[in-house]
């Protein structure tokens, strides 16, 4: 992710008619106008199956037939900070049928990013009236930007490809796209203020439909929304305690003057490890490959009023749509180390490491350790296999939703993680400021300032540093025994360092960013994580064919079990399963989507016993009586994106619900439970949702069965809408969690991975 300051010039956009995102153009395709249906923003791991759902959204009309345009130029503009976002991908599905056709668009960034842009919300005065000005107190203060005119199109979309469809997806083409319909790409470049703002009948025009105001409220009263849902990979709650903590002051452990510290601040806002921060806008996140890619911090909130821009926020809702492991990976670049194979009993090609214990996991990724060694169990001294290489620990930034749910349900745990010693070294078990670890983004950086460095120009001191390895005042301790491997990082540290993004973190573990003279920003014994998806760990292939990897060599990477417990697979690695992992043991799936798919079980993500994984949710807003209502068109994509994941069409993740029924455009569907485990939720300290689990609000003698796809509020209990913090909550079965209920009338929470 890429960002830039810009001053934005908002043009008012005069042909904006009263009420529609309805523009004249000359073409056949929305010709009069739009309806926007569904505008999303958030994480990569929703992207594939809310294309598919748009797309067979419109072909359930009477038209049965849609377009598809994908780009990755898309912006999105938080105004409060006036930082952009930029080089967004994205997709736009419309009916080309009609005059005035719907459309579904959807922007891909971070979980939490999306988030953020869905409650960001400002207080307007609009001058659109013939009494006098407007006061608005619920205007959106962040929006997108798509592009004009021709473009080539990306197709980024797993299974679909760009164009215009009829029949099925993919079906027979009705002709080539290479631009987004004039009235859908004015109706998305219109801020909320712009069309606030437009001449008109001598009144505001009321809020858009797909915002799911009742029409009967004062137009002052209404939610003029830009966004009306977000996908994400952490529950909300969960997104803003990253948000909040990146921004506190840092309170971490200061080696070698003091031992412990907590870590609840990062020091990215108003500390004296960022220059120029506040307590609401922080400073970047950078990466350590000389991408230049940046990830900057803002405050917001979930409810009450938006704490920079002061906008009355609307109530929110989650709805759950499937489970999604995190995968640990690992670079094959060093042939001879991490990525050394043998022939196996079975006669098929192994990885020599291809498991990772729990506890030894924590402590890799929370700076404990950094020795290949340390991963393997088979001999031990100096002359083990792997006891002198060093490794390069890569994570995300500290607010992604990969990244918190690998801290929670990974690294920071009470199950032998690095929060059970207070001892030295001490354990920085968050991610933090990574430019201290690229001395190409700050080569000025030589000492004298914030922070001192060794003559390889490694850090030497803290620095307000939560990536730094622990420090005695004279070496980094951690490795000290493994260091010098010539190609490793020079000078063979063992180094924590950040990648921005699935994408970067995935290119970047399997060597693909390696640069041959920039010893700095080469990986050799890359350990990393990734949600899984076939676009997520695609890069660890070197040529996809279906569902075949080619190339020389094949692999750049591999997957490793967690425990001996396989994130995808029945048996570890996929190897005798009863359908054998296609790509070989330890190698992840892939597919180009020129062929069906190979489809993943998910066996242990059914079951619980694999540990690192996480719900993924859509929020949206929350019914309130006589006000709001959540947008139908929102409900159509959730239930229809869990319908293509219930297929088997694209195992991306294991649906929430399963045998779901219902009436496109109605708000109406029901469905079977699917997921029969989750996490016990939680308040988060420093927030202020108390948990439910939502079972709560499940009755009669099938409670989980023909359960309505609805909405709810943290003060109610409806069935299977969940609230509060749950990264890193325990695993426990839903009975077990009805039971709990029956004995002592409540749910269980508080339980801690």
């Amino acid at each position: 992710m890429k960002r830039k300051t810009l001053a934005v010039t908002l043009v008012v956009l005069a042909s904006l008619l009263l009420g529609t995102n309805a523009f004249a153009i000359t073409t056949n395709n929305c010709s009069s106008g739009t309806n926007l249906k569904f505008v999303g923003v958030g994480s990569s791991a929703q992207i594939n199956a809310l294309g598919a759902a748009a797309a067979t959204l419109l072909l359930a009309t009477p038209d049965n037939a849609y377009s598809l345009i994908t780009f990755k130029t898309a912006s999105i503009t938080d105004k409060r900070t006036g930082l952009t976002d930029t080089g967004l991908t994205a997709f736009v599905v419309w009916d080309p049928v009609p005059v005035t056709c719907d459309a579904y668009v959807y922007f891909q960034t971070d979980s939490g990013v999306g988030d953020k842009d869905f409650f960001a919300y400002e207080k307007f005065t609009g001058s659109s009236t013939v009494t006098g000005k407007q006061h608005f107190n619920s205007v959106a203060a962040a929006y997108a930007t798509v592009p004009t005119g021709t473009f080539t199109p990306a197709n980024v979309i797993a299974g679909m490809t760009d164009g215009c469809w009829t029949g099925s997806i993919n079906g027979t083409s009705c002709g080539a796209v290479n631009q987004i319909p004039s009235t859908i790409s004015t109706a998305l470049n219109t801020t909320p203020e712009s069309y606030l703002d437009q001449n008109g009948a001598g009144v505001p025009p009321g809020a858009l439909s797909y915002c799911g105001n009742v029409s009967s409220v004062a137009v002052t009263s209404q939610f003029y929304c830009y966004f009306n849902a977000a996908g994400t990979d952490i529950r909300p709650e969960d997104a803003l305690y990253a948000f909040k903590r990146a921004l506190a002051p840092y309170n971490g452990a200061v080696p070698a003057t003091g031992h412990g510290g907590t870590l609840t601040g990062l020091g990215y806002g108003a500390s004296a490890g960022c220059t120029g921060g506040t307590a609401t806008i922080g400073c970047a996140f950078l990466d350590s490959f000389n991408q230049g890619s940046k990830f900057f911090t803002a405050l917001w909130a979930l409810s009450g009023s938006d704490p920079i821009s002061k906008g009355t926020l609307p109530k929110y809702t989650t709805f759950n749509v499937g489970a999604v492991p995190v995968v640990v990976i690992a670079g094959n670049e060093d042939t001879g180390n991490l990525g050394s194979t043998y022939t196996d009993a079975a006669h098929n090609t192994n990885y020599t490491y291809n498991n990772i214990n729990r506890q030894i996991l924590a402590q890799v990724f929370s700076g404990y350790i950094g020795c290949l060694g340390d991963l393997q169990a088979t001999a031990a001294g100096p002359a083990a296999p792997g006891a002198t290489i060093p490794l390069q620990v890569i994570e995300r930034e500290a607010q992604s939703g990969t990244y918190n749910s690998m801290e929670f349900t990974g690294v920071r745990t009470q199950q032998g993680g690095p929060l059970a010693s207070t001892h030295f070294p001490n354990a920085n078990a968050d991610s933090g400021q990574e430019q201290f670890n690229d001395p190409n983004v700050f080569p000025s950086h030589t000492g004298g300032t914030d922070c001192s460095f060794s003559s390889a120009l490694y850090p030497s001191a803290n620095c307000f540093n939560p990536l730094f390895l622990s420090y005695d005042g004279t070496d980094i301790k951690v490795g000290s025994n493994c260091q010098g491997h010539a190609n490793g990082t020079a000078p063979g540290l063992p180094v924590r360092l950040r990648a921005i993004g699935t994408g970067q973190l995935v290119k970047a573990t399997s060597g693909r960013l390696n640069v041959a003279a920039s010893s700095s920003t080469k990986v050799f014994n890359p350990i990393s994580y990734s949600f899984w998806g076939f676009g997520n760990l695609g890069p660890l292939c070197s040529t996809i064919s279906g569902t075949s990897c080619n190339g020389t060599p094949k692999w750049l990477g591999h997957y490793l079990t967690v425990d001996g417990i396989d994130p995808l697979f029945i048996t570890p690695g996929g190897e005798f399963d009863p359908t054998p992992n296609p790509s070989g043991p330890y190698n992840p799936p892939v597919c180009d989507f020129t062929a069906p798919c190979p489809t993943i079980p998910f066996t242990h993500i059914l079951d619980g016993s694999y540990p690192l994984w996480q719900i993924l949710r859509t929020v949206t807003f929350a019914p309130v009586t006589g006000k709001i209502n959540p947008p139908p068109a929102v409900l159509d994509m959730i239930a229809n994106e869990e319908k293509t994941a219930d297929a088997g069409t694209l195992s991306d993740y294991v649906p929430f619900l399963t045998n779901i029924t219902g009436t496109i455009g109605s708000g109406n569907y029901t469905g079977d439970l699917n997921l029969f485990v989750f996490r016990s939720h939680f308040e988060q300290t420093g927030l202020t949702v108390k948990p439910a689990n939502g079972h709560i609000g499940c009755t009669g003698a099938h409670p989980f069965t023909g359960v309505s796809l609805q909405g709810g509020t943290s003060t109610s209990s409806t069935c299977l809408v969940d609230f509060g913090n749950d990264v890193g909550g325990s695993v426990l079965t839903v009975q077990e969690d009805v039971d709990f209920i029956a004995d002592f009338g409540t749910e269980e929470y508080y339980l801690r991975q």
